[in-house]
């Protein structure tokens, strides 16, 4: 059996729809040093995996810089694709997706889970990957069998904690849930 941690980044110091690619606020900081210190506690992944964009890097550094383990930056684990989305359209963008389901997404969406997923059922050692709300609620949407693009608010730097046995994942838990702005 192998166990996949999927750690939200920590607190973005701006919003979504005003950077791009926003990095970590001083609470985020202070978040990231957090959920190390309870990784370290009771988990050592042979890997760790991050998102390439800043938040899930910054959230990562404290573990990449206490373990000694394997480091990987994986695009299949970043935020939900925008595309040519003006920030100025972003969060209705955002908030009219929240509210609808899978079956009625696009096909680059579809592509952008299903990478997910695949990503998630390729491993082969103990992993903690840094990640992004939405990819928390494609894989505890996939793992419930909910169809809804929001399924659940993963609190920032909480941990949900996935089995992968013979081929099939398993939610052990979803972590801490919290009412959160989007960023």
């Amino acid at each position: 059996m192998v166990e996949i941690w999927i750690v939200r980044h920590g607190e973005a110091s701006s919003s979504w729809d005003q950077e791009a690619d926003p990095g970590l606020s001083i609470l985020g900081q202070e978040q990231a040093e957090a959920v190390t210190q309870e990784i370290l506690k009771t988990f050592k992944p042979a890997k760790i995996v991050s998102s390439p964009l800043k938040r899930a890097l910054e959230t990562a550094a404290p573990l990449f810089e206490k373990l000694d383990a394997r480091r990987e930056i994986n695009s299949n684990i970043a935020e939900i694709p925008s595309g040519d989305i003006p920030f100025a359209e972003r969060r209705a963008w955002l908030n009219k997706l929240m509210k609808e389901t899978w079956e009625t997404q696009p096909e680059n969406l579809q592509v952008w889970r299903e990478g997910i997923l695949s990503t998630l059922k390729s491993q082969t050692e103990d992993v903690v990957f840094f990640s992004h709300f939405m990819v928390l609620n494609v894989i505890v949407g996939f793992l419930t069998g909910s169809e809804k693009i929001v399924s659940f608010k993963p609190d920032n730097c909480a941990i949900t904690k996935v089995s992968l046995a013979d081929g099939e994942l398993d939610l052990i838990d979803k972590g801490r849930e919290a009412q959160t702005i989007v960023r």
